[in-house]
C-alpha cells in the first residue's frame, strides 16, 4: 500500500528531513512511527499525501507513484489518504458537521450522500450528538475525534496521524488509539507518528523508529519497542 525506496527529503536550508529511507507498509496494516523530535516523523507523513515532495528515491501510495505525480493529480492522491494532526486544524466558525463535511464538499459529493457519510463518521467517533456544536465548545479529546472523523469521512484506504495524542491524558490517548485500531480492523492502512513509547508498547503493533532522518529500527508486531 505504501512503499518507499531510498527516499530522501532535503529542505532549502540544507537540512535533511529524511535520508535514504526504504520502507513498505502493507494493506490493512497499522504501524507506529517513533523517534526523537526532528527525527523525520512529520516529514515522512507529509511526503505520503504529497504535502511535500521527495528530493530523491521512489515513493508509491495506493498504486500511485507520488515522486513522479503531476501536480494536477495531487487531489486524486489526497482522496486516498486521510490525515489528522495534533493541533486538529478545525475551522472555528464552522460546526462539527461542517468541519467533517469539508472534504466531501471539495470532492463534489451530493449533499444527501455527504450528510449520510458525515453522520456515519461522527457516530464512529462518538460525536453524533454534537454535530451542531462549534469547536470552541469541545474538549481537546473531542476536537481530536472531529479531526479523525474528517480524515476518514471520504473512506480513504490510508489514514495518517501525526502525534494525535500529544496533548491528551493517558486515558484519552488510549481511547484515540483504540479508534485507529478499529479503522485498521476494517482494512484501512494506518500510520501513527508518536513519541509516546508507553502507548506504543501497550498496543503491540509494528514499530518503525527514525533517527536523524534515517530508518533506525523496524520491529514487527508483538516485539517490544
Amino acid at each position: 500500500m505504501i512503499h518507499l525506496d531510498r527516499v530522501s527529503k532535503r529542505y532549502r536550508a540544507g537540512k535533511d528531513g529524511l535520508r535514504g529511507v526504504s520502507l513498505s507498509v502493507g494493506e490493512g496494516e497499522l504501524v507506529f512511527v517513533t523517534g526523537h523530535s526532528g527525527a523525520g516523523k512529520t516529514t515522512l507523513l507529509r511526503l505520503i499525501p504529497g504535502l511535500e515532495r521527495p528530493s530523491g528515491g521512489r515513493l508509491s501510495v495506493a498504486g500511485m507513484a507520488v515522486d513522479r505525480l503531476p501536480r494536477r493529480k495531487l487531489p486524486q492522491l489526497r482522496q486516498r489518504v486521510g490525515v489528522t494532526f495534533q493541533d486538529h486544524r478545525l475551522l472555528p466558525d464552522r460546526t462539527v458537521f461542517e468541519n467533517v463535511a469539508l472534504p466531501l464538499a471539495i470532492a463534489g459529493l451530493p449533499p444527501r450522500e455527504a450528510a449520510r457519510r458525515v453522520r456515519a463518521a461522527l457516530d464512529k467517533v462518538g460525536l453524533l450528538a454534537k454535530e451542531q456544536a462549534y469547536p470552541v465548545t469541545l474538549s481537546g479529546g473531542e476536537q481530536q475525534r472531529v479531526g479523525i472523523a474528517r480524515a476518514v469521512v471520504g473512506r480513504p484506504p490510508v489514514l495518517l496521524a501525526d502525534e494525535p495524542t500529544g496533548n491528551l491524558d493517558p486515558r484519552l490517548s488510549a481511547e484515540i488509539m483504540r479508534l485507529f485500531l478499529s479503522f485498521q480492523e476494517v482494512g484501512t492502512t494506518v500510520l501513527v507518528a508518536t513519541h509516546d513509547l508507553a502507548l506504543v508498547r501497550a498496543f503491540g503493533r509494528r514499530v518503525v523508529t527514525l533517527h536523524e532522518g534515517e530508518l533506525a529500527a523496524d520491529r514487527p508486531a508483538g516485539e517490544a519497542a
